[in-house]
């Protein structure tokens, strides 16, 4: 891969994740960059090593992962940012049986708690808290605002609105079926849900 598509990639995708303006799914990464400004970069290196050692889609994966996980550069430059690449793929590849223990600690909690509701009961929701306290991964409260769409609620609310632009920003590369995923785990989400 050329290290000038690797630059206008991480262009894209900064821009997704960093501005409410721009959605890489509607712009389909359309980005301008120009040749010179790239040559004149200091980070050139960095960009050079991972056309050369990465293919396109493991290098979408990698920069997504780093944006995710808080690094607003997308990692390249960071020393943690292949470290950060490799937890994300292993979360990627247990996101149902992760989904499936938060569904289990979402009721766990919503028993103790006498909570109806993970996503509208109270200011701030419990799958919000937990979230904010560890307890269950970003990629569950993605995949519940895919299936039961909660987000747009709290997108004004001072302490959920960066939590709501992540979840809003990182839904498009999380790939889920729905119908088998609803299906499966209809029990636990008609109680978490209250339905």
């Amino acid at each position: 891969m050329e290290p000038f598509t690797v630059y206008k990639l991480y262009l894209a995708l900064k821009l997704h994740f960093t501005t409410d303006s721009y959605d890489i799914t509607k712009h389909k990464g359309a980005v301008r960059g120009k040749k010179e400004t790239f040559l004149k970069r200091k980070d050139l290196t960095a960009i050079r090593k991972l056309a050369r050692d990465y293919k396109k889609k493991e290098i979408i994966d990698l920069l997504v992962a780093n944006f995710v996980s808080g690094n607003k550069w997308g990692g390249i430059f960071d020393e943690f940012c292949i470290e950060n690449y490799k937890k994300f793929l292993t979360t990627r590849k247990r996101m149902l049986y992760n989904l499936d223990t938060d569904l289990d600690n979402m009721l766990f909690r919503m028993e103790r708690d006498n909570i109806k509701s993970v996503t509208n009961e109270g200011e701030h929701p419990l799958i919000f808290k937990m979230f904010m306290g560890g307890d269950i991964k970003l990629e569950t409260l993605v995949i519940m605002e895919k299936l039961y769409p909660f987000i747009e609620d709290y997108t004004n609310d001072f302490v959920l609105e960066d939590i709501c632009r992540l979840v809003r920003k990182y839904k498009p590369f999380v790939h889920i079926d729905k119908d088998e995923v609803k299906q499966r785990f209809a029990g636990k989400f008609a109680q978490c849900l209250n339905q």
